[in-house]
């Protein structure tokens, strides 16, 4: 299927371009989906907050599974970089930052049976996102700290 076709993928057009963008810039993708992320708590936090919303609760509901779906891919991202001993210390440290405050957003919805499913997938989708950063923080520290000529790389240092 066409990448238009696929209504399950939460980026929009330009947001995929973006991220393709900077497909060579490990710290710069994880910082686009730190953005997108946090664009969808901003929507989420408006929607709640709004009583005049159209179809507030089924697009809350969404936003939760956008948030999820993100959180998945920055997830795969962050594997992947690892992997390749990617300098990403710098994006990590706003990642461990804005990762903190995921969780108070999405608890912060008003309880609604509507979305109680989703929401609870995305607070653990906030924490297992929240832990592999931190981890993944300490594990890049280390690593950096023993391959000083590896620093600040894309990527395909020693294994």
């Amino acid at each position: 299927p066409l990448r238009s076709q696929d209504q399950n993928d939460p980026l929009t057009e330009d947001e995929v371009q973006q991220v393709r963008d900077n497909a060579i810039h490990p710290d710069d993708r994880i910082k686009l989906y730190t953005k997108f992320i946090t664009e969808r708590l901003d929507e989420i936090k408006h929607l709640s907050a709004d009583p005049t919303a159209k179809d507030a609760r089924t697009e809350i509901r969404g936003k939760f599974d956008e948030f999820t779906h993100l959180c998945d891919e920055l997830q795969d991202n962050l594997d992947t970089y690892d992997a390749q001993h990617a300098d990403i210390r710098k994006s990590l440290k706003e990642l461990v930052a804005a990762t903190a405050k995921w969780p108070d957003v999405l608890k912060a919805v008003p309880d609604d049976p509507t979305y109680d499913f989703t929401r609870t997938t995305a607070l653990e989708a906030a924490k297992s996102a929240t832990d592999q950063a931190k981890q993944l923080s300490i594990e890049q520290d280390v690593y950096f700290q023993t391959h000083k000529d590896e620093r600040h790389k894309n990527g395909t240092g020693p294994d």
